[in-house]
């Protein structure tokens, strides 16, 4: 028992971290608790000395003693239980919220490739099974086996004291306890792993399933669906009843082993008290003395379940709690930085993954305050990865991108993102009101005439004012009660509301026609004069006014100029802009 709370103490980080943190509960809760289990050994003696007295005489006075100070001991017991429990599972609720909230905080750190690594599904079960696991390892888990402990130290003495004989043969079986409970731990540890891990499975196939909703009822796939996840649920009852076997022999094992002892007590015991050589008292505070050694037998298989049941749940919490964050904040500029937006990318190089090809190779592009840019392309040259390596999304070389001259890994990843309006091309909303949306990212939040104004200017502000609730309603997940042009136009008033200095967008007018896109352009520019602005885009016509347009194919930049300019060369992008040109007559 020592040996499995040590070796789950000393496997978990985490988990001493909290302990120590709470150490003055636990402490508490352990002195409430001896003091419990030390109180619980009079009884017994109180009984002995009652039946010794009364097989002599009867006498009601002393009846009546015996029976106060029965109430007192009983009394005391229960102040004293309240106390540990108070302290024991109050404070494992304590390192539950904590534990919650470092593995959400520590989430939030980590970058896109974490996230490519680990499932939602698989996240929300470890943020919440394991965690629950955790908490019962740390609360009950401790409770009962300090509790188990203190009973296997303090009452084999005093047994012994009562009558060495007869306990050398009630204790006969007892060492079988320690051997079974070695053989059984490593099976639990295991099983409960894979239930765990398959739990993360049935998450992820709820978690598709609701946010997919939409594709697999076009596709009338629901009930191919069903019976995936039946099969799910059926391997998980399984998994969960291999899991049974082993926890639930633990228990009645170590009963058996107990009530041996007891059945061993009453032949020998009666024999004894028969021959005088001990008295009857003796005997029945011998048996219930027996009968308090079933609690610590019992708690044994408990214990061990429990803790392998938090320590398998712990490695799966630590794993990742052990995740480095890509991207390290530094904090080498003033809070007050307001960048005028000039940009420069100096033999940018980037991959994924280092055993796969080069998503970006040699980029070099400066690109003066307040101008706009657009950046177009094939599908899969590059262009997102590059606007996204601009706010950190993704981590970035030193000395490779710069804005104002100054190397973005040297200004604090807060700062930085304060001053970039980003618009990626995967749209999400969160599942709120649609003001809360669009002022999501202003630090001192907003008004409805905030969000109205920027709605304006996103061009969706019509079509806010004829909901019930215009800007008070609520969406659903994702914004699922709103079209794809709607969510992407509150997408653009989001990042509109915080006021950058460099606005990028991320093929995020797709869901609109040319005019609302149009429109929305000349409102950007109207009401952000000055401002850095990055389009990325496969409309090509909508980008013939800007500054300079970038063409990339396979990670490079193969063309850069104006439109004029870019015709002129008669290359790619001229491909691409005559062939979006006869597409648009066309439909």
């Amino acid at each position: 028992m020592l040996k499995k709370l040590r070796g789950l103490w000393e496997k978990s980080i985490i988990f001493r971290v909290f302990v120590r943190k709470y150490k003055r509960y636990f402490i508490f809760g352990t002195i409430s608790l001896i003091a419990v289990d030390i109180i619980n050994i009079f009884p017994p003696l109180i009984i002995k000395k009652a039946v010794d007295i009364l097989s002599k005489e009867v006498n009601l006075t002393k009846i009546a003693i015996f029976s106060g100070l029965f109430l007192l001991v009983s009394f005391c017991q229960g102040v004293c239980r309240y106390l540990w429990r108070m302290n024991f599972i109050g404070t494992s609720f304590r390192c539950d919220y904590d534990l919650r909230m470092a593995f959400f905080a520590h989430i939030e750190t980590l970058s896109q490739r974490f996230f490519q690594k680990y499932k939602t599904g698989d996240l929300l079960s470890r943020a919440t099974n394991d965690i629950g696991a955790v908490r019962m390892a740390v609360g009950p888990g401790l409770l009962i086996g300090l509790d188990a402990i203190f009973y296997f130290f303090v009452i084999p003495p005093i047994i012994i004291y009562l009558s060495p004989k007869l306990s050398f043969y009630t204790f006969l079986l007892m060492p079988l306890t320690p051997f079974i409970a070695y053989k059984i731990k490593d099976v639990i540890d295991r099983r409960f792993r894979d239930v765990q891990e398959h739990f993360s499975r049935i998450s992820e196939k709820v978690q598709e399933n609701i946010s997919g909703i939409r594709v697999v009822k076009s596709f009338n796939m629901s009930r191919q669906e069903e019976r995936i996840f039946l099969g799910l649920c059926k391997e998980f009852v399984k998994k969960n009843l291999k899991l049974a076997v082993p926890q639930s022999l633990l228990g009645p094992v170590f009963e058996y082993i107990t009530y041996t002892g007891i059945i061993l007590l009453l032949f020998i015991g009666g024999k004894m008290v028969i021959e005088e050589a001990i008295t009857l008292g003796t005997l029945v505070a011998f048996q219930r003395y027996i009968s308090m050694m079933v609690w610590p037998m019992t708690a044994i298989g408990w214990c061990l379940s429990l803790l392998q049941r938090g320590n398998a749940s712990m490695k799966r919490i630590d794993e990742v709690m052990e995740e480095k964050p890509e991207i390290i904040s530094k904090n080498h500029v003033a809070k007050q930085w307001i960048p005028s937006g000039e940009i420069e990318f100096r033999d940018v190089n980037f991959q994924y993954d280092p055993q796969k090809e080069w998503i970006l190779k040699d980029i070099r592009l400066k690109i003066p305050a307040g101008k706009r840019i657009a950046i177009v392309g094939p599908i899969g040259s590059g262009k997102s990865t590059l606007v996204n390596m601009l706010p950190r999304i993704i981590p970035v070389n030193d000395q490779c991108i710069f804005i104002d001259g100054m190397d973005i890994n040297t200004i604090n990843v807060k700062i930085l993102r304060q001053h970039i309006g980003f618009v990626p091309q995967d749209t999400f909303l969160f599942s709120e009101k649609i003001t809360d949306n669009i002022v999501f990212g202003a630090e001192t939040g907003g008004s409805d005439n905030t969000s109205r104004q920027f709605a304006r200017i996103a061009g969706i502000e019509g079509e806010i004012q004829e909901l019930p609730h215009r800007f008070e309603s609520y969406l659903g997940e994702r914004g699922i009660n709103l079209s794809g042009g709607q969510k992407q136009r509150v997408t653009i008033a989001r990042a509109l509301a915080i006021n950058p200095s460099i606005i990028i967008l991320d093929d995020c007018l797709s869901a609109v026609d040319a005019r609302v896109e149009d429109t929305i352009m000349k409102n950007i520019l109207k009401n952000f004069p000055g401002r850095t602005l990055l389009v990325v885009t496969h409309r090509l016509p909508a980008i013939r006014g800007f500054d300079l347009i970038v063409v990339m194919k396979e990670g490079m930049i193969v063309e850069r100029g104006t439109h004029e300019q870019l015709i002129t060369a008669n290359g790619l992008y001229t491909s691409l802009y005559t062939k979006e040109v006869l597409e648009e007559r066309l439909g």
